[in-house]
């Protein structure tokens, strides 16, 4: 038995559950509140995500009751148009259409950044939160640690985006390392780290 196997699989039937989860464990995060002022907004982002994750990755939770959650994306499968569609999040995307700009050119710049790190496969750790409930009470970790028996097992290295700098230290107790920091282009002037678990 493995710690990926004893999470509990996001279905549909649980996406407006995990969202509401994602939405709350993010909603003091300083990029999303540049990028859009509006919950609404932020709420449909992370279903966008959650969704095609559903469909091209993994959403996984610590339990049922959905105290954590992680979204796994496949590192080669962009968040295309045509996959967003497929993914059943086209009418939701279009919510945010206004803000398709700024999206763009702010996921230019992680990709370009990214580009120079030579990952090769990787497992890509696209969202992780847990419910401020249920905050400081391990459910993080136990995410954490499922995912990394994952990628030692699959002997592929984990890589994951942060914009907050609490979370570089708690990474980094688990392995992770920061490859790249970097300062996101206007308007949102914000820091983002890079960060990297290689398989041992």
């Amino acid at each position: 038995m493995s710690l990926i196997s004893d999470l509990y699989k996001i279905q549909k039937k649980d996406l407006k559950n995990a969202v509401n989860v994602l939405t709350n464990a993010f909603s003091e995060d300083s990029m999303w509140k540049e990028v859009f002022n509006d919950e609404d907004k932020n709420h449909v982002l992370t279903e966008v995500m959650v969704r095609f994750c559903l469909k091209y990755g993994n959403v996984l939770s610590t339990s049922d009751n959905l105290e954590g959650v992680m979204a796994i994306a496949p590192h080669d499968k962009d968040m295309t148009t045509l996959r967003v569609i497929r993914s059943g999040a086209f009418f939701l995307s279009m919510k945010i259409a206004s803000e398709s700009k700024i999206m763009k050119v702010l996921s230019n710049a992680i990709e370009e950044a990214k580009k120079s790190l030579n990952l090769g496969p990787y497992i890509h750790l696209l969202i992780m939160g847990v419910s401020q409930e249920f905050q400081g009470k391990g459910f993080g970790g136990k995410l954490l640690r499922a995912i990394i028996e994952k990628a030692e097992t699959e002997r592929k290295p984990i890589y994951l985006e942060t914009q907050k700098e609490e979370n570089v230290n708690l990474y980094e107790k688990f392995g992770f390392y920061v490859t790249k920091k970097i300062n996101l282009p206007d308007p949102v002037n914000l820091p983002m780290w890079l960060m990297v678990r290689e398989a041992k």
